[in-house]
């Protein structure tokens, strides 16, 4: 019994153990971006792991990575961002990452058709969040830079965006798109990914003291979370109620939280990368976007490796749905760049090169045949692939233009963008400087696209091929060709070619991946797998054995013989020395004092200088201030000496800061403009180069060139008024001429309305005389079937065929004397204002031309709610109809089209019906589509057309109905949109 009782006192010590405590930063407010942690909480999953985790909702203007670094969390939910502060040396270690794509985008009003458009508009909460770089970043792909746009401060809500109050902001797919939609508000989407900047999002870190202290924590609050996540996913609508219940602080519907789940189950790729993994690949990648703007410097994967808790397996987990995909595939047809090595080529019917060797490795992974299809330029590839006559391409860069018929796969393979030039041409740093050169770029290549995007002020000339550019650069047809680093260097070293050069390296990059066609998104999910499979060890095998240079052995005989003869004369001379050492040892004092004299006339000359010139050291802290830049900035070398970030003085912004102190670094020698400002807050123009003493010191030097730049703006503005003034006086001699056609042409639309109008008006007196003198004739008909079945009925006369043909007689009659009323109800032009359905008025419309439906044996759907009423002119809106119905019929009829349908669909809003109308009559052709709303347009013969019905269609729309009229092509024919307000104002 003793046994018994320490068992059950043993078990309660065991089950009362108290759970460890942490906190989890989540990075934005409650919603189901944060579901697999709700959810691991919720099933239990902490628990088990032996944790207790509570949720720290966002709060306007935290540092995520800062509350982790104090201690006031455990863990943080952060941006891709961190990957700078990790490089900015905050110890901090990358634990696990559950969104493979950013939701992140930026929005902009609906007049924004470019990110150049941004220049002076004001964008919603960029600087202030904790995932700016990311925009600032794509941003800089477009010459765009804070300095560029006026921030307004993050709000959580839209409001100020729907009431377009500021220009552009920063929203999520997965949550404000929703809203934005269902509100109906009109915007544009710049996504970062669309710019070759694709992002990870929903990053898990944690600082380095804590993976140290607490491995096995940090360990099982992984697991535990992907385990959430698989659950959260698996039950989207538990999940959902749970965040109802508990975490529901934005106070989201369940349609709302519903559509969050579903985008982001999109984001995370499951069907690609295991839940939490992390691509070494795609974090280079990454990095290598926020060093290009600057944000941090170049890494290498080996430091990048180390930012990331443990390494990811490589191991494919193929679906049974993506298996069943490649037995059925059998094999996958390619196309390549066929003359672009060391990347690719085609050599003798076979691929080759640095793509060729990983395309094979995926092959065999997937364990089916890759079949070569030959073409002969980059362009019949691209067009091979826009046809599907090729299953990938094997190397290509996303674009804008590419997505719309490709799917692409993290890049592979990376190199930067350089430009070549003739030897002894100055080095370039900015396109901006040569845009008046000739500029060349291989045809259809994806840098044509992107670089025309952020210089459209340069014109770009497109050449067949990387040697064709060569080619022209040295008959000097060219002045320069823009391409990637691997590929120039190879054909310059394959060629020996020694009169040109690499003058200057850009801050864009190829990012090249295997594209496939995306009507078959399984084939991009296969080969991401493959690739995310490949270990980094054989990657960089791959690229180093085929960018290695590689040198034949030769004796030179000649070369040896010279080195004999420089040999021996070294040892002469060795001998000479040794006897003049003793007489130089001697004047060394006399020659150590001159230098000290010399140093000293040295710094006087160099203080007393007419140029900027300073130094500082690695900190960022002054070293040496001349009188010149006491003059022009304001403060004296003792002002400054002690400050802690003298850089603040001259330059307020912090990002700025840090690419001032990343340019000391540079020694090109090159000068670049900096906007700095004084001790009296005035910005100055300067231009700063800087240049290496023997003594490996870094000097700045630099101009103040605020008065030229004033001088050039005002010439500039001069040059503007003198052309505004060219072009007001050209205005005036053209404005009477102008005034005289609009007068022209206002008074034929108003000659062609009026002769329309009195053209219905005539029909319809023309229908009333005719509905007078048949109206007798039917009356008479219909009195004699009576008297005839009186008669009959008299007789007990009983013939059921006979009967049956009386009846259709009378029904005869008294349709024909309803069409009449029908006919005279409509050219009644009484522009009356009424209330009255619109199911109704179709129907009018449908029963005039019955007959002719009838003939064509054409079918009408109608889908719409018969109760939809609007205040309006009811007649004019029967001649719209009309007119479009007997369009529609009359395609029908001449395009001979088997099963005729005319669908009609009517939507109602608050405030607008609209009604499609829509045929299955083939279309209108579309070079003409835009003029068929013009007078006297007609597609038809003479006799069977004036041209007038849809221009008078689109007067009453316009100016009676106080609508809108359009027409579309659809899949199958055309379709007239009509947008009517429920209520005109008088």
């Amino acid at each position: 019994m003793k046994y018994l009782i320490f068992i059950v006192i043993l078990s309660t010590l065991l089950i009362s153990k108290e759970l460890e405590k942490i906190k989890l930063q989540l990075q934005w407010k409650h919603q189901f971006e944060f579901a697999g942690f709700y959810m691991a909480k919720e099933k239990g999953f902490y628990k088990e792991a032996g944790l207790d985790v509570e949720f720290v909702e966002f709060k306007e203007g935290m540092d995520i990575t800062q509350e982790v670094l104090s201690k006031n969390v455990d863990y943080g939910l952060s941006f891709s961002s961190i990957i700078v502060d990790y490089f900015n040396n905050k110890p901090i270690v990358m634990i696990a990452n559950f969104f493979k794509q950013s939701p992140l985008v930026l929005v902009t009003q609906e007049n924004i058709k470019t990110l150049s458009d941004l220049k002076n508009k004001k964008v919603m909460g960029l600087l202030d969040s904790t995932h700016k770089r990311t925009i600032l970043t794509m941003l800089d792909k477009f010459n765009i830079n804070s300095d560029d746009f006026t921030n307004i401060p993050r709000k959580f809500s839209l409001e100020a965006f729907i009431k377009k109050e500021v220009d552009a902001i920063s929203v999520f797919t997965t949550n404000e798109i929703y809203t934005l939609n269902k509100l109906g508000i009109k915007y544009n989407v710049f996504d970062p990914a669309v710019y070759g900047t694709k992002f990870y999002d929903l990053n898990l870190f944690t600082t380095t003291d804590e993976l140290k202290n607490n491995p096995l924590r940090v360990e099982k609050f992984k697991e535990a979370s992907i385990k959430g996540w698989e659950y959260a996913l698996k039950n989207k609508q538990e999940s959902v109620n749970v965040i109802l219940n508990k975490y529901n602080t934005q106070k989201k519907s369940k349609e709302t939280l519903l559509f969050e789940a579903r985008q982001i189950e999109y984001l995370m790729l499951t069907n690609i990368y295991p839940i939490g993994s992390i691509d070494l690949e795609q974090m280079h990648i990454i990095a290598d976007n926020f060093a290009q703007s600057q944000f941090m410097g170049k890494q290498s994967r080996d430091t990048i490796k180390k930012f990331i808790y443990k390494n990811q397996s490589s191991n494919m987990n193929l679906t049974k749905e993506q298996k069943n995909y490649l037995k059925n595939k059998k094999e996958l047809s390619m196309c390549v760049d066929p003359n672009w090595m060391p990347l690719e080529m085609i050599k003798e019917k076979k691929h080759i090169g640095i793509a060729a060797d990983f395309i094979d490795i995926v092959s065999k992974k997937l364990e089916i045949p890759i079949k070569l299809i030959p073409t002969k330029t980059w362009t019949q590839s691209l067009n091979k692939a826009k046809k599907r006559e090729c299953d990938i391409l094997s190397l290509a860069q996303r674009t804008p233009s590419r997505q719309k018929y490709l799917n692409f796969t993290t890049p592979y393979v990376t190199t930067p963008l350089v430009i070549v030039t003739k030897r002894g041409k100055p080095f370039i740093t900015d396109l901006n400087t040569i845009k008046n050169k000739k500029l060349a770029i291989v045809k259809n290549y994806s840098i044509f696209e992107l670089m025309k995007n952020k210089y459209p002020d340069i014109n770009f000339i497109e050449v067949n091929s990387v040697i064709d550019g060569l080619e022209k650069i040295q008959k000097g047809k060219i002045y320069a060709l823009i391409d990637n680093s691997i590929v120039i260097n190879h054909e310059i070293y394959k060629k020996s070619i020694d009169d040109l050069n690499i003058s200057g390296q850009l801050n864009e990059s190829f990012f090249l991946s295997i594209a496939s066609r995306n009507d078959e998104p399984l084939l991009n999910e296969v080969l991401e797998k493959a690739l995310y499979s490949i270990d980094t060890k054989k990657k960089n095998e791959i690229l180093y054995s085929w960018t290695h240079l590689k040198y034949n052995k030769v004796i030179d005989y000649k070369l040896v013989l010279g080195i004999l003869l420089f040999f021996m004369s070294v040892v002469l001379l060795f001998i000479y020395w040794n006897l003049k050492l003793t007489k130089e040892i001697k004047n060394r004092k006399i020659a150590e004092e001159k230098l000290k004299q010399s140093e000293e006339k040295f710094r006087i000359l160099f203080d007393i200088a007419p140029i900027l010139l300073n130094q500082f050291d690695k900190d960022g802290k002054i070293v040496f201030w001349n009188k010149e830049c006491e003059k022009v900035f304001g403060y004296t070398f003792d002002d400054i000496k002690d400050e802690k970030n003298p850089l603040a003085l001259f330059y307020p912004d912090s990002n700025i800061q840090k690419r001032v102190k990343i340019s000391f670094e540079e020694k090109d020698g090159i000068y670049k403009e900096w906007h700095p400002v004084t001790k009296n807050k005035e910005e100055i123009v300067t231009m700063w180069a800087n240049v290496e003493l023997p003594t490996k010191e870094i000097i700045n030097f630099g101009f103040d060139i605020t008065k030229q730049r004033q001088d050039e703006i005002l010439l500039n503005n001069k040059a503007i008024e003198l052309k505004n003034a060219k072009k007001e006086l050209e205005k005036l001699n053209n404005s009477l001429e102008d005034k005289i056609k609009k007068e022209i042409e206002k008074n034929t639309k108003y000659q062609v309305t009026i002769m329309e109008q009195n053209k219905l008006a005539q029909m319809g007196e023309m229908i009333e005389n005719i509905a007078h003198q048949w109206r007798q004739p039917l009356a008479e008909i219909n009195s004699s079937v009576l008297l005839i079945d009186a008669i009959l009925s008299r007789k007990n006369y009983l013939d059921e065929e006979l009967n049956e043909k009386l009846s259709e007689i009378e029904q005869l009659t008294e349709y024909m004397s309803n069409t009449i009323n029908d006919f005279k109800n409509f050219f009644e032009l009484n522009k009356i204002k009424e209330s009255f359905s619109v199911y109704d008025n179709l129907q009018s419309t449908l029963k005039i031309i019955k007959g002719r439906l009838s003939f064509y044996k054409i079918r009408v759907e109608i889908d719409m709610d018969k109760n939809i009423k609007i205040n309006s002119y009811s007649n004019e809106l029967n001649q719209v109809f009309l007119v479009i119905f007997n369009n529609a019929i009359d395609a029908i009829a001449k395009n001979k089209i088997p099963n005729p349908l005319i669908s009609i669909k009517v939507k109602e809003s608050l405030k607008r019906v609209t009604i499609y109308i829509e045929d299955n009559a083939n279309g209108i052709e579309e070079k003409i589509l835009d003029k068929i709303f013009e007078p006297y347009f007609t597609t038809k013969y003479k006799s069977q057309g004036t041209g007038l019905g849809l221009y008078i269609s689109k007067m009453i729309i316009e100016k009676g109905l106080k609508g809108t009229i359009l027409a579309k092509n659809r899949d199958f024919g055309v379709c007239f949109i009509v947008k009517l307000p429920k209520e005109i104002d008088e």
